[in-house]
C-alpha cells in the first residue's frame, strides 16, 4: 500500500476546501453594515435625532467620528437604543458643544397648549 491519497479523492478535498474559503468570502462581502443607516434606527427620541443632526450641522468633519462611536456601543450591545441623554453624554465625552433647542412645554388637563391657554 502506498502513503499518498489517490487523485481522484485529493480532487474531491481541493473541491470543497475552495467551495469553503468562497462561501467565507461570500459572506463577508453580503453583509457590511452602514453605521450611520444603523445609529438612526436605534435613535429612540426627538430629543436624540435633533442631537445628531445639529452634530451634522455644526461638526461636519467629527460627525463621522460620533456616528462611529455611536455605532460602535450599539453594535457592542453597551446600549439597546440611543436616547437624547445616552447622545448628549457621548458628544459631551467626545468634547464636543451641542446644546439641544430649550423647550418649554405646559400641560394643562393632560394635553400641551400654549401659554395663553395655560394662564386661563
Amino acid at each position: 500500500m502506498s502513503d499518498e491519497l489517490p487523485d481522484e479523492l485529493k480532487l474531491k478535498m481541493l473541491r470543497k476546501l475552495m467551495q469553503s474559503q468562497a462561501s467565507k468570502r461570500d459572506e463577508k462581502q453580503v453583509s457590511p453594515e452602514d453605521p450611520e443607516k444603523v445609529v438612526y434606527s436605534k435613535l429612540s427620541d426627538d430629543r436624540a435625532l435633533e442631537l445628531v443632526e445639529k452634530t451634522k450641522q455644526l461638526y461636519p468633519s467629527e460627525y463621522r467620528i460620533v456616528i462611529e462611536v455611536l455605532y460602535e456601543l450599539v453594535k457592542r450591545g453597551v446600549v439597546e437604543k440611543l436616547d437624547g441623554l445616552t447622545v448628549l453624554a457621548v458628544l459631551e465625552r467626545l468634547g464636543l458643544d451641542v446644546k439641544p433647542d430649550l423647550r418649554i412645554r405646559f400641560v394643562k388637563r393632560g394635553k400641551e397648549v400654549g401659554l395663553d391657554e395655560y394662564v386661563e
